[in-house]
């Protein structure tokens, strides 16, 4: 190796190694403030569903909602970390007027299982067409699903 090569050799492999000391900011995280539970964790009578069957009944949910954080909207709102916030305020989803007005402070476990029901009857006007979950432990098996799945 010639001397003409040997400084900016020297140079570079110095900033290389600086760079692992450098601190950066961390990354933007889409995930949520609160990590997932395990069913054991989830709130009565969450605590007692079968998230298996859970997953398997948001089959029928699938082409309108994603629960997975690096998918966009689609015809409804990505739900991941929707236990997170306020109805109707999903980033970048345009919300029918029902939905925009509806004044929860939050979604909890309570006030989905109750949306999962029958949308139409629990929020008139909403854009949602689907029939809902007659079933209470379907809607608990569901609501134990997205509660961990969600914050995945």
């Amino acid at each position: 190796m010639t001397k003409g090569y040997l400084i900016p050799l020297i140079a570079g492999l110095a900033l290389l190694a600086a760079c692992g000391n450098s601190k950066s900011a961390p990354a933007a995280s889409s995930a949520p403030a609160v990590p997932a539970p395990t069913v054991a964790e989830l709130p009565a009578p969450y605590n007692e569903g079968n998230v298996g069957h859970g997953k398997s009944l948001f089959s029928k949910c699938q082409s309108c909602h994603s629960v997975d954080a690096r998918d966009g909207n689609s015809v409804g709102p990505n739900l991941h970390g929707v236990f997170d916030r306020k109805p109707g305020t999903a980033p970048k989803f345009r919300y029918s007027p029902a939905m925009a007005g509806f004044t929860s402070e939050k979604w909890t476990p309570e006030l989905v299982d109750e949306w999962l029901a029958k949308p139409q009857t629990f929020l008139p006007g909403t854009a949602m067409t689907f029939n809902g979950f007659a079933k209470p432990e379907d809607r608990r098996d569901i609501v134990a699903w997205l509660l961990i799945s969600t914050r995945q």
